[in-house]
C-alpha cells in the first residue's frame, strides 16, 4: 500500500477494514470493533473463524478499470468463479464492497444500470459470467457445476488504494454485542485482498489493478 496516506485517512482505512462501528449489509447489520491503542489506531480485531466443511471454493480473477463504450463512464469491473466442492448444495449469496483510498466504500452493482454491466461484461468477463444477482442460488457440487461471476461498480474515491471484501463464499459466523447499542449482531468470514493503481490512467484503456502482498499472502480473512 501506499505511504503517503495522511494519519486520519490511514486510520478512516483500517476502521473499515476491521468494520469498525456497523454496516448495513442486506438487511442485517455486520459489525467488528478493534479497541484503540495507545496511538488512537486500532490494536485488537476480532479473531477470524476457521473455514468450515461448507466453504465454496472461491477464485478470484482480475480487478480492472474499465470505461463503458457508451458515455465514457469509468467503473470498476471484478471477475471470479467460485465452486462447490462440499459433497452437497450451498447457496451462494455474495456480498461484494471496494473501500477506496479515501475512505468510501462501494457496493457491488449499486448505481450500475443493466445495460451497462452487459456492456462491460462482454467486454472483461467471460460470456456465461453471471453478475452479482444473477448468480444468487444453490451451487451444485462438482467441478463440472462451477459458476464465473464478474461485478461491477461505478469508479469513485481515490483509486491509488483499493481493498476488496467478499462475503459469502465462506459458512463461518460469529455473534458480538455492539457496545454502542448493546445488540448482539453477526460478524461473517471475509475474504479480502489489498489492491493499488497509481497514477492516472488512460480513460480509452483498461488499466488492471496490481495486487499488494502482505506477508507474502495474496489475500486474507477477516471477520466483517
Amino acid at each position: 500500500m501506499s505511504r503517503d496516506l495522511t494519519p486520519t485517512l490511514r486510520l478512516v482505512r483500517t476502521l473499515a477494514c476491521l468494520a469498525v462501528g456497523s454496516l448495513l449489509a442486506a438487511g442485517a447489520v455486520h459489525a467488528a470493533h478493534a479497541a484503540p491503542a495507545a496511538d488512537g489506531t486500532p490494536s485488537v480485531a476480532p479473531k477470524v473463524k476457521p473455514a468450515t466443511k461448507d466453504d465454496l471454493d472461491f477464485r478470484p480473477g482480475s480487478l480492472s478499470l474499465v470505461t463503458d463504450p457508451q458515455g465514457g463512464a469509468r467503473y470498476w469491473i471484478f471477475t471470479y468463479e467460485v465452486a462447490n466442492k462440499t459433497g452437497k448444495p450451498q447457496r451462494f449469496s455474495p456480498r461484494f464492497e471496494l473501500l477506496m483510498g479515501d475512505g468510501t466504500i462501494l457496493l457491488g452493482g449499486s448505481d450500475v444500470a443493466p445495460e451497462v454491466g452487459r456492456r462491460l461484461q462482454r467486454s472483461a468477463a467471460a460470456p456465461e459470467a453471471a453478475d452479482q444477482f444473477q448468480i444468487m442460488g444453490d451451487i451444485r457440487e462438482g467441478e463440472e457445476n462451477a459458476r464465473d461471476g464478474y461485478v461491477v461498480w461505478p469508479a469513485k474515491g481515490d483509486a491509488k488504494d483499493v481493498t476488496l471484501f467478499v462475503t459469502g463464499v465462506s459458512a463461518a459466523f460469529d455473534r458480538v454485542k455492539d457496545p454502542a447499542t448493546g445488540k448482539e449482531t453477526f460478524l461473517r468470514r471475509t475474504w479480502a485482498r489489498d489492491y493499488t493503481l497509481p497514477g492516472s490512467s488512460d480513460p480509452r484503456e483498461s488499466a488492471q489493478a496490481t495486487i499488494v502482498r502482505r506477508e507474502g499472502q495474496d489475500h486474507r480473512w477477516l471477520m466483517r
